[in-house]
């Protein structure tokens, strides 16, 4: 018996073996998989910079990671807006981290319970708490005790056998699940996080489109930055202190200039600060639109969702309040059963939710770029704007305002503008990662 049992032993473990490499071929379980934001996160690397708080000339900044993924497919037609919505909810990422790691209340709950149950032999009747007290014999019994017998045993002839085997089939199997059970192990953990905070002055410096059209995966990261000083140029363009924007020794080539070009413009989104040639900190905010159908309507209509978009970034800058709330419950049962095996349950369940709001009034937004292109990945159209901001734009744009509003003056009067009209460029740079002006 001992020979023949080694014999059966023995090919089993050759087998699994066997079948183990052919599910797993050499170099398949140290096969890498790809981090997503890896993009994000080299560019950090190679700026020298960790998340988290960075140090540059005995001054503090902070630099986050947001990570989205498209929720369409490439063979939609709303994929494109579906990556913008995937850069809006990087941007959310990062900034519900930054909330997180100013103040971020945990609570924590940890149960485990175990139960025994052992039963051993054939439980006997008890017949001092089963012995009926009551008639001992028919003729013993009330009127009411015997129609009560008569209608059961009517009722008890009606029924057929196949129904009466019915009756409490799922009670007793119920019952042979829980007499099989001899012990069990019921481990619960449930934690409960939320952050609050009002962030002003974050921006962005770097974006990337990461698509994959055989796994038909798209994901999307930003690299933002946060300081003291971006948060004094958006209180600034909040109060109309326009003086903290200005550095004349700091001047840059026009905001037209500026503008990103060529295929940067299909993975660029959200505002990006740059200084203009006055020297005075500006912003540029990109957002795009798919174009659903081929007419100008539909064109235009993609234009201007696009703007609003960009405008809507801008005042994001400026002041946002952000909420998070996570929850995360685990749930493990072990079970043993009385033939020797042991049966394990787990589930998990994760909640999390996030909001963001801002409101406010911009004057000085200004298109400086609009353009059409066909989409790299799915070869749709898709529509952009790039919308700058800037001190000088802005007191024109109240100026012109206060003067719109005076009532006519009866002496006939009168005074001329002239009309700029935005000119058209296809060149660009890449803007706002001067650590100096952290």
């Amino acid at each position: 018996m001992k020979k023949l049992l080694i014999l059966l032993i023995v090919p089993y473990s050759f087998v699994a073996a066997e079948v183990f490499e052919e599910e797993f071929p050499d170099g398949d379980l140290q096969e890498e998989y790809s981090l997503d934001g890896q993009a994000c996160f080299d560019y950090i690397d190679n700026k020298g910079w960790s998340e988290g708080e960075n140090t540059r000339k005995g001054k503090s900044f902070y630099v986050g990671v947001g990570i989205g993924s498209s929720g369409a497919s490439m063979q939609q037609v709303s994929y494109i807006d579906s990556i913008q919505n995937a850069f809006i909810r990087a941007q959310m990422n990062a900034k519900t981290d930054m909330a997180e790691s100013q103040a971020k209340q945990i609570t924590s709950e940890i149960s485990n319970e175990f139960v025994q149950s052992f039963k051993e032999g054939v439980k006997p009747v008890d017949i001092i708490t089963n012995n009926d007290l009551e008639a001992q014999s028919y003729d013993d019994l009330s009127v009411y005790q015997k129609m009560k017998l008569l209608i059961h045993q009517k009722l008890n002839e009606s029924i057929s056998k196949e129904n009466k085997d019915k009756v409490g089939e799922n009670e007793r199997e119920l019952q042979r699940e829980i007499d099989g059970i001899l012990s069990q192990n019921v481990f619960r953990d449930s934690i409960e996080a939320t952050a609050a905070s009002n962030i002003r002055g974050m921006k962005v410096v770097y974006s990337n489109l990461s698509a994959k059209p055989n796994s038909n995966k798209t994901n999307v990261c930003n690299v933002v930055v946060w300081s003291e000083n971006f948060v004094k140029y958006a209180d600034a363009m909040t109060t109309g202190n326009f003086s903290v924007l200005n550095n004349p020794k700091k001047k840059k080539k026009p905001l037209k200039e500026q503008v990103k070009k060529g295929d940067a413009l299909m993975v660029t989104f959200g505002t990006f600060m740059d200084r203009d040639e006055n020297g005075d900190m500006a912003i540029l905010s990109y957002a795009q639109s798919g174009i659903k159908s081929n007419t100008s309507n539909s064109q235009q209509a993609a234009i201007r969702t696009a703007k609003l978009k960009a405008e809507r970034a801008i005042i994001q800058f400026r002041s946002e309040n952000v909420e998070v709330q996570e929850k995360i419950n685990n749930f493990e049962i072990t079970t043993e059963k009385a033939n020797g095996m042991i049966d394990t349950y787990t589930e998990e369940n994760i909640d999390r939710r996030q909001r963001a709001s801002a409101s406010g009034t911009l004057q000085g937004s200004t298109v400086i770029h609009r353009w059409v292109k066909k989409h790299p990945v799915t070869s749709r159209a898709v529509a952009g704007v790039v919308v700058a901001w800037s001190p000088s734009a802005a007191n024109f744009a109240k100026s012109m305002k206060e003067t719109l509003e005076k009532q006519p003056n009866s002496s006939g009067s009168s005074s001329t503008y002239q009309i700029i009209e935005p000119e058209e460029y296809d060149s660009g740079s890449s803007g706002g990662d001067d650590e100096d002006d952290f």
